[in-house]
């Protein structure tokens, strides 16, 4: 915790009286829950996360943002007590600034990305991104994102390249491309990922379709893609999640693809068992599908119910619901769930939990 403290403690310092603008912002989740595994064995643990980011501005053109996780804290697992040595890391050091002769931004350092759906990436990278804005309508970012660095002094490192362009408008549509370079294994990817956002009236619908091409010994190809549609009705809303990959999928970086599942994907309240997930759709050796259909049904202004029902080629099925309720509006949320799958094998798992969380 002093190591914690004589790092935070000058940035504090630095941002606070240099920056023309600070703010801070953060999270802090504690969760609770009961599940068994794979082989049906019980199991239930306590954990909370905490997350702070600092953003300073220190003249128009540079801001700085730190950001730092202290967590995930299992209750009772070597981090019972803050004092004893917690898991502390920086997720964000990075600065934007903006080249006003080019008209853009660029970001360098430890920083956060995901792609619209986040079936490549939705994590923390080290690396460089540079946004910048063509006309009313178009906007692009290009990034490097260093994977993996090996020995100094071997050709052995992991490095992704990303280009995306977007059009604004009526039904946002653009394109992801990816090239991943992995000199230890001599292995190399390209991934083309084009999507169209779409809104009529209530409803509405984001597709992404992609091409991965896979070449180490010999050259493979991955296709597929996903769909995610609403329905709001105001007294309810309807959701459906549909996702496909060919035989090899998707090459990815560090997704989050969120399928609304909480043994058979990853939901909104639980970060995902991993039972049988595990992102299928990358390196599958079949055909791959999962269909999703989900509603949440608002009882009131601070309370909603929401539930799911989801199946998965040669996995299995699975059922959830929940209610969540604002104790404090935008502040502090509450929420309990519970899930219920059948495995193909017959193994059938659940889950039971309830979180809380603050965000600020």
């Amino acid at each position: 915790m002093k190591k914690l403290i004589l790092i935070i403690l000058p940035i504090l310092l630095l941002t606070g009286l240099n920056a023309v603008e600070f703010e801070i912002s953060g999270e802090n989740r504690v969760r609770a829950a009961m599940y068994n595994d794979s082989a049906e064995t019980d199991g239930a643990h306590v954990d909370n996360r905490f997350n702070i980011g600092f953003d300073s501005q220190f003249h128009r053109n540079l801001s700085f943002r730190v950001a730092a996780e202290i967590g995930d804290l299992v209750w009772g697992n070597g981090g019972g007590s803050i004092s004893t040595g917690a898991d502390i890391h920086f997720t964000e050091i990075n600065f934007n600034y903006l080249i006003d002769a080019i008209d853009a931004n660029i970001i360098v350092g430890q920083q956060y990305w995901m792609d619209r759906m986040g079936l490549v990436m939705d994590d923390y990278f080290s690396g460089i991104m540079l946004n910048k804005r063509f006309g009313a309508n178009i906007n692009t970012e290009f990034a490097w994102m260093k994977g993996r660095e090996g020995s100094r002094y071997t050709k052995d490192d992991y490095d992704v390249f990303m280009a995306h362009a977007m059009i604004d408008g009526d039904a946002p549509m653009g394109m992801y491309v990816f090239f991943g370079k992995d000199d230890l294994f001599d292995y190399d990817n390209l991934s083309l990922m084009p999507y169209i956002s779409l809104e009529m009236g209530a409803a509405s619908l984001d597709a992404t379709i992609f091409m991965d091409m896979q070449m180490a010994t010999d050259t493979e190809m991955g296709f597929g893609g996903a769909v995610k549609a609403k329905m709001d009705m105001d007294v309810l809303e309807l959701g459906m999640d549909v996702l496909v990959a060919s035989e090899n999928g998707l090459t990815t970086v560090s997704p989050w693809y969120q399928n609304g599942l909480y043994i058979y994907g990853i939901g909104k309240h639980h970060d995902g068992l991993n039972l049988y997930w595990n992102t299928p759709y990358e390196g599958n050796t079949d055909l791959f599908a999962s269909v999703v259909g989900s509603v949440r049904a608002p009882l009131k202004e601070a309370m909603t119910l929401f539930g799911a029902f989801g199946y998965l080629a040669d996995m299995g099925m699975e059922f959830n619901a929940g209610l969540e309720y604002e104790l404090i509006p935008d502040l502090l949320m509450m929420s309990a769930y519970g899930a219920y799958g059948i495995h193909d094998n017959e193994t059938n798992n659940y889950i039971l939990g309830t979180s809380m969380k603050i965000e600020f």
